[in-house]
């Protein structure tokens, strides 16, 4: 009993520290409980928090103060006429909210009440229970499909491995399995044997790292000293997850509730919001100045007058001296006069104006964009997926795309195609990168297609050399290098074998496609790897010696991550050798080499010459390499090894110095060389996206030369560009750095980079506009850049080049390139498909995800998810476009209308001296932006369209108006203003000078009185407003028509049923319209005519700059026009040629951007191609501290951890349209010319310039593009406006 009550004693409570223990019983205080909740409100919060999330926004405040203020004795309205459109817009607002959260109290309801099989402790028998009655210390029994209630350790299975499978769907989106192994110590638990287990895990605090744990399990074996015994996350089973393919487990719960790590994670993503609404948030700010100062002016004059005129007017009584009307006292007097004008201008602020814009931004992305079939993926059944609203508009004025390379720009899917071993390469295929690069220079490359290759083709391998195939490497002068390259290739992993022993049935799980290419590699050539325990992996070698399998034993593995950039694994051969196998990148490899070991001497020349090649040919290149331990200094380091494996402070840190202990004096074997394949439409995509004016800054961790050539194969590099390389490998960096001089060497490389830069701005600035450039830096180079006094120049440098390709580069320094682009106020547009895409994306203005091979992470990050990287020239040049012209008009015509509305009523009481009269019902007032102009925006909104998809496709330099903000800018909004100014003085002007009240238009002769006035002035602006969208709108469909004509006719049919209300309600309106306004011809007359007089200045503006500068636009739409009046395009759009032959010549010349080169041939995709069925959980680092994507540690270290800690057992243990003229190709006549024009800027050192130290820029012959005389005159016009 002496060990269980020192285990059953408390314990404290730390956030970085946690002590549990199993199965005593004992109340862990200070622990979080299991019951979880995701709600924002409750009963009691809901109505103070909500009201609190809705006056976030400045313009509800107003509303409400002016509301409040009506309730006074001096209000001009009728209190009920100011709260209705409050309470309508916050009613929506708080009801929306109360919908939402209600299904997350549903949901909350229904997983605490979910029951599992818990422990208990006093009868020794497992028992129902509530998910939220769960406790730290428990243990549980999970069955087939149940969802995992806590965060648990796992303690057995029912498999006699202790493994079992697990669904990580809700918590990472991944639906592939993951394996999970217990302890060696536990795994046999049973439900009978599993009662008596009493033990204690001291562990890290609740966190939010997803895939990593640190931990130990101690255990007090009766009569046996204290085991202590290192956990990681391959035990860990994570709330959320569920079981599956196994009937049973048994599980310590180790976190609950808000402890688990999946709740740890469930923090509120960046909150991003648009450029346009930062926008609109200063004009609201401008309207309140504009508002306050026309209540200072009112509040001023009024003021002024009633102490100087108001005596002198006996008839309204001045003597009363009501308190609003004081002679004596002017001071009160303006005050009360503010307040008045305070409520009676408020029409100038539009109220519906967030509601409106939410509605039309849900039904923009997650119906449009969520239901765009242009954007479904057929093979993967993908539609594209907008996670938030937010950001539509934004997805039209996109500067620079951020993208990755590997599963974003490619398709993940790797092929072993080349290796080079021992100074001689392997492999004779050709690359999709090698025929490209060849096509682009006119040459045509053969096949190369050996008929024998075919029989030995399958998954992850595409390989064929009659050297190495069917065992011929064993007569090879190289034989004994090529057996331990292939033994390294079936032993260095952390790949599961699954299936008989029989190499073509075996299947392997593995943690990336690179990893299970190399072992099918292995397999092909003669090493099949077919079973693994939990200390040993054993592989059928095919060597000169014979066919035998073999078993080695595995002592370590050093895992791979994105700083060490290798992975090692140590393993016993049956000689009672100890081996390390170390593959990495090649740099890292090299640097750990043996120079003075003569094998190294050799092969570092020829294998970097043949990794060269291979990243030439777009090839993902591995550096391999080996050493033989001293058994002595082995059990040395391995002392140290487990002495940092089993800290709970610093155990990454500690392990990876302790790493570096051993991974050193490596001898060189060779390289292997993976082929991954381009997506289909990558080029075409990027293509249309630099026609758009779009920059694409490449991030990817490849070899520069691979990086290089996979930017010509996608056409994302072209031979016109002027290529800058900035790197900071230096033979005197790597001598000073070989000498232990890191910091010497450190600024020597940091001042061969800013010279590298200043180069080539100079270079850039005095070659000007006149050519292209492509800037490539590798990873070190970058860190230099990114600091605080290089990273000016390099961004200055990047913005002025059409791509920008880094390498090597880290995903910390992902995020840090697109906060610095993002930074200089261009709108940034971040896109990869993997977790160390995270950062970059979230950091980004705009998010995209792919979901690719590499899992949900990105995607679950992102705004906007799409299935392939080709799909953005869609959701950019139609989508965003479309949504960025409909967004900016909706809103001018929001503030148009509004400040129309407004100033007449400012106008009127000017009038008035400012006593506060206004002319108009306030009923009818009130429900100006709720009813009669509500509809009309939101059509606007959803609806609007200048020209069709297939017309904004073909012509990709229209997304440049959105780049510029063209229709939101400074002058866009102050035209509008101006406008509803101009038309509020013609109202004022014509109704007031027409509606004379010495005229009269009646037999009964009645004059026309203020309230006959104010419907008739009220109708003249419910007619102009509606009439001012009509003639701005380009496209017209019968729900425009409806909008319309039904807002306005919906005025007329309110005036007539107000007639019939109370006196008390309908006031001044009782019988005002059937009786007196609607049978005046002169009413009828005037909101005829006005209007039209309101509407000619604008559209007399809008005709001459449509025929003299016309927008890029509207080109198009003339040739859209000639294409449905010549047959060959229907209303909708559909059926758009090619090429028409009626294509105007003006147009093309205008938008035309193709290159003279042809940039390359891709071969098209192929949907019925292999894929590959894996665990693909592989991550590459950690952007920020709280995401920590990191990869999900592989059950095959659990497994060597658990064996050496036995007591017994082995020891070993981007002007307008100028712009896109200056980009065409120029002849010198309508023949046109062949030809070659030959620049030569400046020598830049650093600099590789295309074609040596010239620049060499073939013409080709073009078609003039001035076909008529008509073009021409019209170009000739054209162009000199633009001058």
């Amino acid at each position: 009993m002496g060990p269980l009550n020192r285990l059953c004693r408390s314990s404290g409570d730390g956030d970085a520290f946690r002590v549990v223990k199993i199965n005593c019983g004992f109340d862990h205080h200070g622990y979080g409980g299991n019951l979880t909740t995701t709600t924002k409100y409750n009963l009691v919060t809901f109505l103070p928090k909500a009201l609190f999330e809705q006056y976030r926004r400045v313009a509800n405040i107003y509303f409400t103060v002016a509301a409040a203020l009506s309730l006074t004795t001096f209000s001009p309205v009728r209190p009920w006429t100011t709260w209705t459109p409050l309470a309508i817009v916050l009613g929506i607002s708080l009801i929306k909210e109360a919908i939402e959260d209600y299904k997350r109290y549903k949901a909350d309801k229904e997983m605490n009440s979910r029951v599992v099989h818990v422990l208990d402790h006093a009868t020794g028998a497992f028992e129902q229970r509530r998910w939220l009655d769960v406790v730290v210390g428990d243990i549980v029994r999970i069955d087939r499909n149940e969802f995992i209630p806590a965060d648990l350790l796992l303690l057995s299975s029912e498999t006699e491995e202790g493994t079992c499978y697990i669904e990580t769907m809700n918590l990472d989106g991944e639906t592939n399995l993951k394996i999970k192994t217990a302890l060696d110590q536990t795994k046999e638990l049973t439900s009978d044997t599993v009662q008596g287990f009493r033990a204690e895990v001291h562990c890290e605090g609740p966190n939010a790292k997803l895939y990593q744990f640190s931990g130990n399990l101690v255990m007090h074996p009766a009569g046996m000293k204290e085991v202590t015994i290192p956990l990681s996350a391959s035990m860990i089973l994570l709330r959320g997850c569920s079981l599956r393919n196994t009937d049973h487990v048994f599980g310590a719960v180790i976190f609950a509730g808000h402890d688990t790590k999946v709740f740890q994670n469930a923090t509120s993503p960046p909150s991003k919001r648009s450029s346009i609404e930062h926008v609109v948030d200063k004009i609201i700010i401008l309207m309140f100045a504009v508002l306050f100062l026309m209540c200072l002016i009112t509040a001023i004059v009024f003021a002024v007058w009633t102490r100087d005129k108001y005596p002198a007017h006996w008839y309204l009584r001045p003597s009363l001296e009501e308190l609003q009307y004081q002679p004596s006292n002017a001071a009160v007097t303006a005050v009360i006069s503010f307040l008045v004008a305070f409520v009676l201008y408020g029409y100038l602020i539009p109220i519906s104006l967030y509601v409106s814009l939410e509605i039309v931004k849900v039904v923009q992305s997650m119906v449009f964009i969520a239901f765009d079939r242009d954007m479904y993926h057929a093979d993967s059944d993908t539609p594209a997926m907008a996670r938030t609203s937010n950001l539509n508009e934004d997805l039209g004025m996109v500067n620079t795309v951020l993208s990755d390379k590997t599963g974003t720009l490619t398709r993940n899917v790797m092929e072993f195609f080349k290796c080079s071993i021992a100074g001689t390469s392997y492999g004779a295929g050709i690359t999709e990168i090698e025929r490209s690069n060849a096509a682009r220079h006119g040459k045509v490359l053969p096949s190369n297609d050996n008929p024998n290759a075919a029989k030995h083709r399958e998954r992850f391998f595409n390989f064929y050399d009659n050297r190495m195939m069917e065992g011929a490497w064993t007569q090879s002068a190289d034989a004994p290098s090529i057996e331990l390259f292939l033994r390294l290739l079936a032993i260095c992993h952390t790949v599961i074998p699954e299936g008989p022993a029989d190499p073509t049935a075996i299947k392997y799980e593995a943690e990336s496609p690179d990893e299970a290419a190399l072992v099918v590699a292995a397999k092909a050539l003669g090493f099949f790897f077919f079973k693994r325990t939990n200390t040993t992996v054993t592989v059928r070698e095919r060597t000169p010696r014979g066919v035998h399998d073999v078993e080695y034993e595995v002592l370590n593995i050093l895992e791979f991550d994105s700083t060490r950039k290798r992975m090692s694994v140590i393993v016993q051969d049956p000689s009672q050798r100890i081996l390390m196998f170390c593959k990495g990148a090649d740099t890292v490899i090299y640097d750990r080499l043996d120079h003075a070991h003569p094998q190294n001497v050799q092969l570092k020349e020829l294998t970097s010459k043949h990794m060269e090649e291979y990243g030439s040919a777009g090839l993902r290149t591995l550096c391999l390499s080996y050493s033989e331990l001293d058994p002595a200094f082995y059990q040395e380091w391995n002392a140290k090894y487990m002495e940092a494996k089993t800290s709970l402070q610093d155990r990454d840190k500690k392990l990876g110095e302790v790493s570096e202990l051993v991974e050193c004096k490596l001898r060189l074997l060779g390289c292997t060389a993976i082929e991954d394949k381009l997506q289909e439409g990558v080029p075409q995509c990027i293509k249309k996206l630099a026609e758009a004016g779009i920059r694409l800054w490449v991030l990817t961790g490849d070899k520069m030369e691979t990086a290089i050539n996979i930017g010509f194969a996608c056409s994302l590099i072209t031979e016109e560009m002027q290529q800058f390389v900035i790197t900071a490998y230096f033979k005197e960096v790597d001598e000073l750095e070989a000498a232990g001089r890191v910091e010497e060497a450190a600024q020597l490389a940091n001042s061969r980079v800013e010279q590298q830069l200043d180069q080539a701005k100079i270079s850039m600035t005095q070659a000007g506009t006149s050519m292209e450039y492509a800037l490539i830096i590798d990873g070190k180079a970058l860190s230099y850049a990114l600091s605080p006094r290089l990273k000016q120049t390099f961004l200055e440098v990047g913005l002025k080049c059409q791509a920008v390709v880094c390498c090597r580069v880290s995903p910390l320094q992902k995020a840090q390139v697109t906060s610095l682009v993002k930074e200089h106020g261009d709108v940034t547009l971040a896109i990869g498909d993997g977790a160390n895409d995270v950062g970059m994306i979230q950091q980004a203005h705009i998010g995209v995800g792919i979901s690719g091979e590499e899992g949900m992470q990105a995607v679950m990050a992102s705004d906007f998810a799409i299935a392939q990287f080709r799909f953005l020239t869609p959701l950019l040049l139609v989508h965003g476009r479309w949504s960025y012209k409909r967004i900016a008009r909706m809103i001018c015509f929001f503030f148009y209308k509004n400040l129309l509305f407004g100033v007449t009523i400012f106008a009127y009481n000017a009038f008035t001296n400012f006593s506060g009269q206004y002319i108009y019902n306030d009923v009818y007032m009130t429900l100006f932006n709720v009813i009669f102009t509500a509809l009309t925006p939101i059509v606007i909104g959803i609806f609007d369209r200048d020209v069709d998809r297939e017309l904004g496709l073909k012509y990709p330099a229209l997304y440049r108006q959105g780049q510029k903000n063209t229709y939101f800018n400074f002058w866009a909004i102050t035209g509008w203003l101006a406008t509803s100014l101009l038309q509020c003085a013609i109202i004022m002007v014509l109704v007031l000078v027409g509606c004379y009240p010495t005229m009269i238009d009646r037999e009964g002769g009645d004059p026309f009185t203020m309230y006959e006035v104010g419907v008739l002035m009220f109708s003249i602006i419910i007619v102009t407003v509606h009439f001012q969208v009509a003639m701005v709108e380009e496209q017209f469909t019968w729900i425009h028509h409806f909008s319309l004509w039904a807002s306005t006719l919906i005025w007329w049919v309110f005036l007539i049923c107000f007639n019939y209300f109370p006196l008390w309600l309908s006031a001044d309106l009782y019988y005002l319209f059937i009786g007196v306004v609607g049978a005046s011809p002169q009413y009828w007359l005037m909101v005829l005519l006005v209007p039209v007089a309101c509407l000619l200045p604008d559209f007399f503006f809008r005709s001459v700059r449509r025929h003299i500068f016309p927008s890029e636009h509207q080109l198009v739409q003339e040739e859209q026009v000639k294409l449905m009046r010549e047959g060959k395009r229907n209303k909708s759009g559909v059926a758009l040629p090619t090429q028409p032959a009626g294509t105007s010549g003006l147009v093309l010349h205008l938008f035309d951007r193709s290159k003279q080169h042809n940039t390359g041939f891709v071969p098209p995709y192929d949907p019925q191609s292999r894929y590959y069925n894996f665990v693909a959980t592989e991550t590459t680092g950690k952007p920020s501290e709280a995401l920590q994507p990191t990869s999900i540690r592989n059950p095959v270290l659990t497994h060597l951890d658990q064996e050496m800690t036995k007591v017994t057992g082995n020891p070993y243990r981007e002007k307008r349209t100028s712009s896109m003229l200056a980009s065409q190709p120029q002849s010198a006549g309508g023949d046109g010319i062949n030809g070659t024009t030959v620049m030569s800027p400046p020598g830049v050192p650093g600099a590789i310039l295309t074609g040596g130290s010239n620049v060499t820029v073939p013409l080709q012959q073009v078609e003039n593009p001035l076909n008529t005389s008509q073009d021409a005159a019209i170009m000739a016009t054209y162009v000199a406006a633009m001058r």
